[in-house]
């Protein structure tokens, strides 16, 4: 037997412990597969959506460099693993040269079945993904064999586990063979946090959070780049200093050390969270860029749609009498073609020289009644209308309004409309108002009643060869249209890098199952429960999967709030269901790990 062929047989014949490894592997693969099937899609090749098909080969490359870095990570973790099987292999004679090429030869053995099988499932998967495409989100997506995807995915993974089985030869651990051989049993001593590490994490974060809150408007972008390293920087600390402080502090007091099995939990979760500093951060961190993604894409989405529902009209035209004439004749004719009856009225609207509008209010309350909106009585007073929608920010309150002729309107009181837009200040006045000599404009509204969505669509195309005139169902199907494919690039790399962190956490619990069981081994042989077996094993899970991604849902709270700042906005409610779409598929795939992480480690235990 050569040893290329016992390198092969060895990792065939232990395939359980190099589960964790593969399934992470085969996961990436699958998911840089099912993105490049929509790269190559021939409704973004066929001279559709190039913006689109840009976004989506960008996409991949960054997948795929993640994909690099979360195997190397992956099988770095796996090597520091595996000191003890390391040093039994060079007691029975194996060189460090052998060992270094032993290493080469599994990854690429594990590289090659990943990509295969890894690019078969994509296939599949990416015709899910492509249905629900279609289903959820309307973007046309049809169906094909991805051929293309599939030569680029081997060609691509062939190229990087061929990199990573280079460089991770020079992670192998530098022990002597005594060292490497008491791996699983050598204590970890103690553990000591900084304390000038654990402030820095406090006032990093802190300060990072006070300017993202703080600032508003158009300065937001302007001061996002030193908030994102305040904030990077000090997770970074929090994981590895502050976490393992608090951790430190809470063994002290003995009402919660000492209580039931919180001793077991607390004994070693300070090493724990040293050891796994890095991957929180790097979950936390990715799982916040999901966030921050599909709830901005979402967001901004719902904010422009938001908009035009401010528009009460289905159908307007708003210019001088003479650019609108041919343009209101046509479209009333459409309509009769149609066969389609629409309320119909004119109003005018008059701005002084302040930007200020004025709305005579015999054509404010004749525009409500078609529109089904309340009537305002002036009752000789001047009033100031405000929108109820302040998706675009709170108008600003006036207290008089000039007239043509120089004289000052005071502004009496202010009321909430929907019926005009309110977009500058405007303001209702009695119909004897002298408004002569003022620059206005004539809005012609058309209220068409029980039409189907899809109908009023139809009509409002009418909007692309005359562009003054305005239809509110054809506008909102068109932005949803524009949107649907970006918010679906959007929504897809916030799935992938939320689902690649949950793999980083499911492969740093299985790294860490021998240490598991022989500790919960010798616990069990004192009479440790079943009952409480499990308990401390949800509860240990528990902390690795909920601790990254409570910070990460902070950070990504924060980071949304101060999106929706640019706009003087409070946290929308989309921000907040993106944020608990994600808890909540998290709190899933933690229900999954932990049944199956305890039905092994109890399996092990009692052997």
């Amino acid at each position: 037997m050569s040893f290329s062929q016992f390198v092969i047989r060895n990792t065939l014949r232990n395939k359980h412990l190099y589960m964790a490894y593969f399934l992470s592997t085969l996961f990436s693969v699958m998911v840089f597969f099912t993105f490049t099937v929509f790269a190559f899609h021939p409704a973004l090749t066929n001279g559709l959506n190039q913006k689109v098909q840009m976004g989506m080969l960008a996409a991949a490359i960054i997948i795929y460099g993640f994909s690099f870095f979360f195997v190397l990570y992956s099988m770095d973790v796996f090597i520091q693993s595996r000191k003890k099987e390391f040093g039994l292999l060079m007691i029975q004679g194996m060189s460090p040269r052998q060992l270094k090429k032993m290493v080469f030869i599994e990854n690429l053995v594990i590289g090659f079945f990943a990509t295969i099988i890894g690019s078969i499932a994509g296939i599949g998967f990416s015709q899910v993904i492509l249905w629900l495409s279609n289903k959820l989100m309307h973007v046309n997506f049809g169906f094909y064999f991805p051929i293309q995807a599939f030569v680029l995915t081997v060609i691509s993974f062939a190229v990087l586990f061929l990199a990573i089985s280079f460089f991770i030869q020079f992670r192998l651990p530098k022990l002597s063979l005594q060292e490497l051989l008491k791996a699983g049993d050598l204590g970890k001593g103690t553990i000591k946090s900084s304390h000038v590490k654990t402030i820095l994490a406090i006032l990093l974060i802190g300060i990072g959070y006070a300017i993202a809150l703080m600032v508003k408007g158009m300065i937001v972008p302007f001061v996002m780049i030193p908030v994102i390293f305040l904030v990077v920087a000090g997770t970074r600390f929090l994981f590895n200093q502050l976490s393992v402080s608090v951790i430190e502090r809470l063994k002290k007091k003995q009402s919660i050390f000492w209580k039931k099995t919180n001793m077991v939990v607390f004994s070693d979760l300070a090493f724990r969270m040293k050891d796994n500093a890095r991957s929180f951060f790097l979950v936390s961190i990715i799982s916040t860029v999901a966030f921050a993604a599909i709830g901005t894409l979402y967001g901004l989405q719902n904010m422009i749609l938001s908009g035009l529902n401010q528009n009460p009209y289905e159908f307007h035209v708003t210019g001088s009498l003479e650019d609108t004439a041919s343009i209101k004749q046509e479209f009333t004719q459409l309509l009769a073609d149609k066969g389609i009856h629409a309320e119909q009225s004119e109003l005018t609207i008059y701005m002084n020289a302040d930007h200020v509008n004025f709305v005579k209010e015999s054509d404010y309350n004749r525009l409500a009644e078609v529109i089904k909106k309340p009537t305002i009585k002036t009752e000789g007073k001047v009033i100031q209308l405000l929108s109820n929608n302040t998706i675009y920010g709170q108008e600003s309150v006036i207290k008089d309004a000039k007239l043509a002729d120089g004289s000052d309107l005071s502004v009496d009181k202010s009321e909430n409309s929907d019926v005009i837009s309110t977009y500058g200040a405007t303001v209702l006045v009695p119909d004897e108002t002298n408004l002569q000599n003022m620059e206005s404009t004539i809005t012609t509204v058309w209220q068409p009643e029980n039409v189907r969505y899809d109908k009023l669509v139809e009509i409002g195309k009418f909007q692309e060869k005359n562009i003054p005139f305005m239809a509110k169902s054809y506008s909102k199907q068109a932005i949803t249209d524009e949107y649907a494919p970006i918010l679906f690039v959007g929504i897809f790399i916030g799935i992938v890098f939320f689902v690649s962190a949950g793999s980083f956490l499911y492969f740093r619990l299985y790294s860490d199952m021998d240490v598991d069981v022989e500790k919960f081994k010798m616990i069990y042989k004192m009479g440790l429960t079943k009952k409480e077996l499990k308990k401390m094993i949800y509860q240990q899970v528990g902390i690795l999967f909920f601790t990254p991604i409570i910070v990460s849902v902070i950070h990504g709270a924060v980071a949304l709030t101060a999106m929706y700042h640019m706009f003087d906005q409070g946290m929308q409610g989309t921000g907040w269901l993106v944020l608990g779409m994600f808890i909540l598929i998290q709190m899933v795939y933690y229900l999954i790990a932990r049944i199956f992480y305890f039905k092994k480690v109890y399996h092990l235990v009692q052997v």
